[in-house]
């Protein structure tokens, strides 16, 4: 038991008081319940305060030459200090988690702002592909092959980019890339964000229905119901800041992967 808190703060017998406060310094700086990832984090910048207050209240003193660490546990005056360096170091706890805490609160409070938006961005989606598809008279002003690099080097053939009039659409590969002739080409689009979801080709006395190959509903319109369901457990579900704040940031990165598909396709 002599040297105990010594040993907590990774000093020796002799240390100076410069010593023990840079030595505090560095371990609660290391273990503190913000910072570090150790389970145990809470309960070492505990021991460091009660053994840095110790140390420095009851340890050495300025002028006294000879320097003692020695102490009873049953003596009195080591339980008070102990028992004020406890109560001392679970405040500084409680006040590192409270700030912790209010730290996440401010930053659910800010992405409350961006859940509005995701809410409203999705639900104006959903409404785009609920509400009846509209046709436009277009014409095919080019076809070219598309291809998908494969690897470092490798160009692989994977679509058909066709480019309209008015719109821009992919299909599959060979899909219409030998379309030289055609009478008529009539788009259907979505009425609000103006999604081409297929096209109708009229060449040869035949008409053939082309869909696109991926948008934001086609291929990745699972994404919206996911929107809705991830909001559902962060609203109303999960209650734990910590829990909800690691959802948050999934959402986040959900809708920007939403908004990436939107653009580009």
């Amino acid at each position: 038991m002599q040297n105990h808190y010594l040993a907590i703060l990774e000093l020796q017998p002799g240390a100076t008081r410069q010593e023990i406060k840079a030595a505090y310094r560095r371990l609660s700086k290391k273990h503190h319940p913000d910072i570090s990832q150790d389970p145990r984090a809470k309960e070492r910048f505990i021991e460091i305060n009660e053994a840095y207050k110790f140390l420095t209240d009851v340890g050495p003193y300025p002028g006294n030459q000879t320097v003692s660490y020695d102490y009873n546990p049953q003596n009195d005056e080591y339980n008070t200090w102990r028992r004020k360096a406890r109560e001392h170091a679970w405040r500084m706890a409680k006040e590192a988690e409270r700030r912790q805490n209010e730290l996440i609160k401010s930053l659910l409070r800010t992405f409350n702002i961006v859940a509005s938006i995701i809410i409203i961005f999705n639900l104006l989606l959903s409404l785009d592909y609920l509400l009846p598809w509209k046709e436009h008279d277009e014409k095919i002003l080019q076809i070219k092959m598309g291809y998908e690099t494969v690897g470092r080097r490798l160009k692989v053939y994977k679509y058909d980019d066709v480019e309209f009039s008015n719109f821009k659409m992919r299909f599959v590969a060979r899909e219409v890339i030998g379309l030289t002739q055609y009478e008529k080409a009539v788009v259907i689009a979505t009425p609000i964000f103006r999604k081409p979801m297929s096209v109708k080709i009229s060449a040869e006395g035949h008409i053939n229905t082309h869909h696109q190959a991926f948008n934001i509903f086609q291929i990745f319109g699972y994404m919206i119901p996911l929107v809705f369901i991830v909001l559902i457990f962060y609203l109303f579900i999960l209650k734990l800041l910590d829990h909800k704040l690691t959802l948050a940031i999934f959402m986040i990165f959900l809708f920007i992967t939403q908004l990436y598909l939107f653009f580009l396709y």
